[in-house]
C-alpha cells in the first residue's frame, strides 16, 4: 500500500510541478548571508586584501578520512566563494582541517582561478593544512590567519565550541565574517559575532545560489521537491491510518 500511495503521489506532483515551472520563472528564497556576502565581494578588487576560507575541522569521529557531511558542503561553498574572488582580481587562503579537505580544497582552488581565466595566479601555498582531525588546533590555525587582517571571512563547516577562537580573533582584528553551520555548540557563537551566519540546511543549500550554472540550482529544487512529496505522503499516510482506525465501516484497510 506504501508503494501504492509513493507512485500515486509522483504522478500526481509531477505535472503539477511542470505546469508552475512553465507559468513562471524559478526563483530561489532569500538568504540574507549570501547578499552580504555578494556585498563585501563587490569591493575586492579596492580592498587589495585576500579572502580567508575556513571550511571546518571534520567531526566525523576518529581519524578517518572520509569528510562529513558539513565538510563537503563547506568545500563546495569555497569552490564557489573562490571563483568569484578571483574573477574580481581578489587574492584568496584556504585552510583545510583534515587531510582529504585539504587535497580537495587546493583542486577547488586552483579550478576556480582557472574558471575565472586566473589560473597562472594560483600558489599551492595559498591552501593549508591547519590540522587534521584536531578541532582546537584547527580553529587556533585559522584564528592565526585571521591577524593578517583579509578584507572578508568565510567561515563554514563542521565546527563546535572552538568557533570561540575564531569568532574573538575576527572581533579583534575587525574582519568581516559570514559563517555557516548546523552545529547547534557552534551557532550561538557564530550568529552572535559574525556579520550573517547561515543555519543548517542553508550551508547545504548555499553553493546552489552562488553558482553561474543552472544545475546546482536545479539540483536544489529537486531536493526541494522530494522534500515536500515525502511531506505530503506522510500526512497522506496519516489521514489514511486515522479513516481506517476510526471509522472500520468504510473497509479502508490499514496501512501495513
Amino acid at each position: 500500500m506504501l508503494e501504492l500511495l509513493l507512485v500515486i503521489g509522483g504522478l500526481l506532483l509531477t505535472p503539477l510541478m511542470a505546469l508552475r515551472t512553465r507559468s513562471r520563472p524559478i526563483t530561489l528564497r532569500a538568504l540574507p548571508g549570501l547578499d552580504l556576502l555578494r556585498n563585501r565581494m563587490a569591493g575586492l578588487a579596492e580592498a587589495g586584501a585576500a579572502v580567508q576560507i575556513a571550511t571546518g575541522a571534520n567531526r566525523i569521529g576518529g581519524q578517518t578520512f572520509l569528510p562529513s557531511g558539513e565538510t563537503l558542503a563547506s568545500l563546495q561553498l569555497a569552490g564557489r566563494v573562490a571563483e568569484a574572488a578571483a574573477r574580481r582580481a581578489g587574492t584568496v587562503t584556504a585552510g583545510a582541517g583534515d587531510i582529504t579537505s585539504y587535497l580537495a580544497l587546493r583542486g577547488l582552488v586552483h579550478s576556480a582561478y582557472q574558471r575565472a581565466g586566473f589560473g597562472a595566479d594560483y600558489r599551492g601555498a595559498q591552501v593549508h593544512l591547519l590540522a587534521h582531525n584536531a578541532p582546537t588546533a584547527y580553529a587556533a590555525g585559522v584564528a592565526a590567519q585571521m591577524r593578517a587582517a583579509p578584507a572578508l571571512a568565510v567561515v563554514a563547516g563542521n565546527y563546535g565550541a572552538e568557533a570561540l577562537l575564531i569568532s574573538e580573533e575576527a572581533a579583534a582584528r575587525q574582519v568581516p565574517t559570514v559563517a555557516a553551520t548546523s552545529n547547534l555548540l557552534a551557532l550561538p557563537v557564530l550568529t552572535l559575532s559574525a556579520e550573517a551566519t547561515l543555519v543548517g540546511e542553508d550551508l547545504f543549500a548555499a553553493e546552489a545560489y552562488l553558482a553561474d550554472a543552472p544545475r546546482p540550482a536545479a539540483r536544489l529544487l529537486t531536493h526541494d521537491l522530494l522534500r515536500r512529496m515525502l511531506l505530503g505522503l506522510l500526512t497522506l499516510g496519516l489521514l489514511w491510518q486515522l479513516v481506517a482506525r476510526w471509522l472500520p465501516a468504510l473497509g479502508i484497510p490499514a496501512l501495513s
